[in-house]
């Protein structure tokens, strides 16, 4: 019991007085807008939504829990020839420490795509963002509240602390190069499909200062891509994705790949089927997790889910039980009704 509180201690401290860091998802590829602002409406279809539930070692006291939504459209897509606008806004909020600091931010996104030719483009894009962190000490249980048997709350902590609010604005901007190239022929299903960019968020790397919370903001710099790979003569594809980003000292790699199946075609005239694709495979995460997981998409609607099994140096405390993220996306129109195989890449 005094070695789980002790860590639920020391994992508060470091999220508090270390540089702060962003949050992050397992399933890269359904929330592309934290990894690229030009992502903001770069898709096919005309509007998404995106919702995720994260729980991240959840054994310590409850570390970490994350919740994010995100919605986006394009406008002058019909109007305009050489390209279109994208929009969007987003919202998260992280639990960190049963609830000992909490994070809270609201974005706006706005992106602007040129075609380069028939299969190239390049989108520029900007998030700004406004962000509320809070710290709350009352849920602490400090190593003086342990009678020897288990934690008392009636002992006192011996300690003099008290809680913090900042709330901040910021800005990001990043760039994507896109490709894709359409199946030569309706039964090949070869289509192939990359979005290839870099960003920088937190440009003018806020300074948080108040009470407990003395922190820096570092700015975020990241390489992101996915793709889509449809296998020749078959309804089947490779969906990779990679990312890489540094955030003052502290740098993440993601490397993921995922095999995607088109398992049913919808009934021309009763309707009654429904066009359906599964993909399942995983995501590594350099000197931390691997993630098993898998996508269901249903007409206009899919579902993620993935785990994260831990093999980092807090491996001893999750016993490899990293956390579980489930990821609900709409999808508007339908992308089944394109012409083809390929997702809303």
């Amino acid at each position: 019991m005094i070695i789980k509180i002790y860590l639920s201690f020391l994992l508060s401290m470091l999220l508090t007085f270390n540089y702060t860091q962003d949050i992050h998802t397992t399933q890269i590829q359904q929330f592309d807008y934290l990894y690229n602002p030009a992502l903001v409406g770069n898709f096919k279809g005309t509007y998404r939504a995106n919702m995720s539930s994260r729980s991240q070692w959840s054994g310590l006291n409850k570390a970490f829990q994350t919740f994010t939504f995100s919605a986006d459209t394009k406008l002058f897509n019909n109007k305009w020839k050489k390209g279109y606008l994208g929009i969007g806004i987003s919202a998260n909020s992280d639990n960190s420490g049963n609830g000992f600091l909490k994070s809270n931010g609201i974005n706006l996104g706005i992106s602007s795509l040129v075609f380069l030719n028939d299969k190239n483009d390049l989108t520029l894009g900007f998030l700004s963002g406004y962000n509320q962190s809070k710290i709350d000490p009352s849920n602490i249980q400090w190593a003086t509240q342990f009678n020897g048997l288990y934690y008392d709350a009636n002992l006192p902590s011996m300690e003099n602390t008290t809680g913090s609010q900042v709330n901040f604005f910021d800005i990001s901007a990043g760039v994507v190069w896109g490709f894709s190239k359409s199946e030569r022929n309706i039964a090949m299903h070869d289509e192939t499909s990359f979005k290839i960019g870099i960003a920088a968020y937190h440009l003018n790397k806020p300074f948080m200062h108040k009470e407990l919370i003395e922190d820096e903001l570092h700015s975020r710099y990241t390489f992101f891509g996915k793709g889509f790979i449809g296998l020749n003569y078959t309804n089947a594809a490779l969906v990779p994705s990679l990312l890489i980003q540094s955030q003052g000292p502290n740098q993440e790699i993601i490397a993921g790949m995922y095999f995607r199946i088109k398992i049913k075609e919808a009934s021309k005239y009763t309707g009654n089927i429904k066009e359906s694709a599964l993909s399942f495979g995983g995501n590594w995460r350099y000197k931390d997790a691997i993630s098993p997981g898998f996508l269901i998409e249903i007409k206009e609607y899919a579902i993620g889910v993935c785990y994260d099994l831990n093999f980092s140096r807090l491996t001893p405390a999750t016993n490899t039980l990293g956390g579980i993220e489930i990821t609900i996306k709409f999808l508007n129109p339908n992308p089944f009704l394109y012409k083809g195989n390929m997702p809303s890449l």
